[in-house]
């Protein structure tokens, strides 16, 4: 079978390898559709990767071996989150909490390939109805955003800016959207500011040319922000981000952060803020998405372009120059 390899330096290599056979509780998985995401870009531009990226993807079960519930024909998203199964945080569907937690695309073969075999509990029923495209960005990039929007508690008519337009960004715009609030982007991308107006953001930003405080005090009637999400990972956006928000206003950490700091009686404790991070998503939320999908959010808007695997140098290269939404391949 044909897979993709990093191999560091941005360089990645197509490699033949043999077709996995399923074992125990372990499905062979024929791939519709992998998603290229952003943190495959550490690996890709750094040290490389040994194992086979690809930690979103979806497609259809081909072979099976002692399964208690799938069959040849299931159509899955793949969950990346492998887990004990029996730990608090499992029990409570927490998954990426999971005390012996492993990742399918990081520390096993992932869906850069046309098949992978994973372990049966990370299979996720996919309706007839919800494309292969569109279940391969529900457990990463929409899982993402939707925990990230859920754990805000956002009401109809609340103000909300998100920072950065990137996939993940562009799904806060939606879930947000669904929910009946007002919703600003901050965005420097061109190609990106035109994706966030496509899919109904209020009000567009540029942070390089516009002065972001002033437009979004204005925007809100000088009260600021009912919640910030920053979806960039960059400590110049959560401290814009952080001077907007409002009186017990909130500040959500979607993005990738590694640095940042604040006064805690200044940037807190006088407005009373709640600052939060979030990652991927819980168990139940699994179903809760594919209803609100079905009930017409338009996740697949936020796809822009599609690859065969041969074509893996020309996705990456697209992925790197920021002129695109989400990058799929369709093995």
């Amino acid at each position: 079978m044909l897979a993709v390899h990093f191999l560091g330096s941005g360089r990645i290599s197509l490699d033949e390898l043999p077709e996995p056979e399923p074992k125990g509780q372990w499905v062979l998985v024929k791939v519709k559709a992998a998603a290229i995401c952003g943190t495959d870009r550490e690996n890709l531009e750094g040290g490389g990767q040994l194992t086979v990226p690809g930690h979103e993807s979806a497609g259809q079960v081909i072979a099976v071996d002692k399964t208690f519930r799938l069959k040849i024909g299931d159509r899955v998203v793949i969950n990346p989150h492998i887990t004990c199964g029996y730990c608090e945080h499992c029990l409570r569907g927490d998954l990426y909490f999971c005390e012996n937690l492993s990742i399918i695309g990081f520390d096993i073969d992932g869906g850069f390939a046309e098949y992978v075999l994973v372990p049966e509990p990370c299979c996720m029923f996919l309706p007839d109805d919800i494309s292969f495209e569109v279940g391969s960005l529900l457990v990463d990039m929409l899982g993402t955003a939707y925990h990230g929007v859920k754990r805000a508690g956002v009401l109809p008519g609340n103000h909300v800016a998100v920072w950065g337009a990137g996939p993940v960004g562009l799904s806060t715009l939606l879930v947000a959207s669904y929910l009946s609030t007002e919703v600003a982007v901050v965005e420097p991308n061109t190609y990106r500011q035109g994706l966030a107006r496509s899919l109904g953001a209020s009000l567009v930003l540029n942070p390089v040319v516009e002065n972001v405080r002033q437009i979004l005090m204005d925007w809100t009637k000088g009260r600021g922000v009912d919640v910030a999400f920053e979806c960039v990972g960059s400590e110049e956006a959560a401290t814009q981000a952080l001077a907007v928000v409002g009186r017990r206003g909130k500040l959500a950490f979607i993005g990738v952060s590694k640095h940042f700091s604040f006064n805690p009686w200044v940037d807190l404790m006088q407005r009373e803020l709640i600052m939060y991070g979030s990652r991927s998503f819980v168990l139940p939320e699994f179903d809760e998405m594919v209803a609100i999908v079905r009930r017409g959010l338009p996740v697949e808007r936020i796809i822009t372009h599609r690859f065969p695997l041969r074509e893996a140098e020309a996705a990456f290269d697209i992925f790197r120059s920021g002129q695109c939404g989400k990058v799929l391949f369709l093995p």
